[in-house]
């Protein structure tokens, strides 16, 4: 089997989201509820900053090393990078208010995740999805490990008004140092090729906004309810609201997975009939994988998340249950928004997403003409995922019309259940 496969890609991220949780459960027991929440929303200005590094250094340059030389892209990439994680700094303490230290922490990581995926985007332009996937599961691994040892070293009663930074610098000191050692594993060729700068093609800096402002509507799509939570609900809940949005996205990275597969190939591949069996054979494969792992979700005892979380996360499994319709929603659309974006569709992607932002925004506004809880929170996400799949199936509806068929197939989800059954 290829390394590149999607089963194989879907090993590696499943792996590395158990990995994640790790890291996950070791904030949630030694952080607490309230601490995870806040926590949960300094990583949330985290990756607002790299949704706007990545206005010019996200995905989309994927497709630029596929058309042009990399001494025209990597090296203005950087610099960009670089500039934009320098004046965010200054944004959090004027406008947020975060402490300096924290700023410090943030910006550190910030720099060094931003030329990880820089590497991650080289390595998805060559097709190298297997080396693009054992770097990203080296880094979260020296994580769980770091993080692992300082919570068995210095038990959290010790420094605990200091826990959050000591979370935060074991963060930013792993990935810095997996990003100095990871430029090993890329090859000297692409290096070189980037040096001497060369200037960088005439629009493509718009290109790139169009495609990654996409990707941040996106982002705001899924996290925004979050800072929500936090605000009107408070870090406790906020801190529990995180985790079962863990949950959808270790669930996600099954769709995932085949839509990075996707992604590569379309890229690398101009055959429409070829696109018409990828999109067709991997949304029903996400649909049917995403039922069966919701599944196993609902049947899951909830002493096993209390037993797993600490006692505070005993409403886990409840909020979880509550996303599982989007859950749905969002494992078929990914597939069919890699594929508008690996065929360079970023204003229908953009269109889509703001779209599906204005249900979400639209239900939120109903919450507080009420009551604003979780459930009407909840209730709002779903309607926001359903809305971009519809969408997404609306803008591919000339793929259907040229002989692209989504057959569900009842009769294996038929053997899966009956497997199950059998296994109990």
């Amino acid at each position: 089997m290829s390394g590149n496969s999607p089963l194989k890609t879907y090993g590696w991220q499943l792996a590395r989201a158990i990995i994640s949780f790790g890291v996950v459960i070791i904030y949630s027991r030694y952080l607490g509820s309230s601490g995870r929440g806040e926590m949960s929303i300094l990583l949330l200005y985290l990756q607002v900053i790299l949704m706007f590094v990545e206005l010019f250094a996200g995905s989309a340059m994927a497709n630029w090393l596929v058309k042009y030389r990399p001494s025209q892209i990597i090296p203005w990439v950087q610099l960009y990078s670089i500039v934009v994680i320098v004046l965010s700094g200054f944004v959090l303490h004027w406008v947020f208010h975060v402490e300096d230290f924290n700023i410090c922490l943030l910006s550190v990581q910030g720099f060094a995740l931003s030329f990880l995926n820089i590497e991650y985007n080289i390595c998805q332009s060559k097709g190298w999805v297997l080396k693009r996937n054992k770097l990203q599961m080296a880094l979260e691994s020296i994580k769980l490990i770091s993080l692992l040892s300082v919570v068995l070293i210095i038990p959290s009663n010790v420094i605990s008004a200091k826990n959050i930074e000591l979370m935060l610098g074991v963060l930013a000191s792993v990935t810095l140092v997996i990003m100095g050692f990871s430029t090993r594993f890329i090859t000297n060729e692409i290096h070189k090729n980037g040096f001497p700068p060369e200037a960088p093609p005439k629009g493509i800096f718009f290109e790139g906004l169009w495609a990654q402002l996409g990707h941040f509507v996106l982002f705001l799509l899924i996290k925004a309810p979050l800072w929500l939570v936090a605000k009107y609900l408070g870090d406790s809940e906020a801190g529990i609201f995180a985790n079962a949005l863990l949950i959808a996205d270790t669930i996600w990275i099954f769709s995932g997975s085949f839509g990075t597969i996707i992604h590569s190939r379309v890229i690398r591949n101009a055959s429409e009939s070829y696109h018409q069996r990828l999109l067709s054979r991997y949304i029903e494969f996400s649909m049917i994988g995403t039922l069966v792992i919701c599944g196993f979700l609902l049947l899951t005892p909830n002493g096993i998340f209390t037993a797993i979380f600490g006692s505070n996360f005993s409403t886990l499994k409840y909020d979880a249950i509550l996303l599982i319709p989007g859950i749905l929603f969002i494992s078929m659309s990914t597939s069919i928004g890699n594929y508008l974006h690996a065929t360079n569709r970023f204003k229908e992607l953009l269109r889509n997403h703001c779209l599906s932002f204005c249900i979400l925004v639209g239900s939120i506004l109903i919450c507080f003409r009420y009551k604003f809880s979780l459930e009407m929170v909840a209730l709002g996400m779903n309607l926001s995922y359903l809305t971009l799949l519809i969408l997404h199936l609306y803008t591919i509806n000339w793929l259907f019309k040229r002989g692209l068929h989504l057959k569900f197939n009842i009769l294996l989800i038929k053997r899966l259940i009956s497997i199950k059954l059998r296994n109990r």
